[in-house]
């Protein structure tokens, strides 16, 4: 697993298929969306914050299939990892971090058996314990599973908490009431 964003060239493994990637971060669009479901001033993540847990994990399920672009916030061009989070945040017209090792001190962390729809699940790095990767949990009933931007070669997809992510889970952070 690797950092969503950062500013550096950098080798990246698909987690998927363990290819490794030369990158370069792509530019990204820093302008919000037209289609706001909230009309009002921009929020933080400094308080939870007061969106439907199943509308925003429905419209995460709105990019499904968009293929991975490391740096991309932009669903036309592709997303990583963060630029999902950060597109749908913008969505609903929150601040949030670009990048997943951002996360690590956002929210308030609770148990993986506590975890529900909508709160965001971090991983480490490849070959560090640093935040490297974070999706959306999409259900937890028998299984844990959450949509991401896996890596390189890959689309936005629903992955179960096994394998590699059990590994690398960090932690489950709440932002949403």
């Amino acid at each position: 697993m690797f950092s969503c964003s950062s500013a550096r060239k950098s080798r990246r493994t698909n987690v998927l298929t363990g290819s490794t990637v030369e990158t370069i971060p792509a530019t990204e669009s820093k302008t919000p969306p037209e289609n706001n479901n909230y009309s009002g001033p921009v929020r933080s993540l400094d308080v939870p914050l007061d969106i439907d847990r199943k509308a925003f994990v429905n419209y995460a399920k709105t990019f499904l299939g968009t293929p991975y672009k490391y740096g991309s916030s932009n669903p036309a061009n592709g997303l990583d990892c963060s630029g999902l989070l950060y597109h749908i945040f913008q969505h609903y017209r929150v601040k949030s971090p670009r990048s997943s090792y951002d996360y690590a001190n956002v929210g308030t962390t609770i148990s993986l058996r506590k975890a529900l729809p909508g709160d965001i699940i971090l991983f480490s790095g490849e070959n560090s314990r640093r935040i490297g990767h974070m999706g959306i949990v999409t259900e937890n009933k028998d299984i844990l599973k959450f949509i991401h931007a896996p890596g390189s070669g890959t689309r936005v997809t629903i992955t179960p908490l096994s394998g590699y992510f059990e590994k690398h889970f960090v932690k489950v952070i709440r932002v949403l009431e």
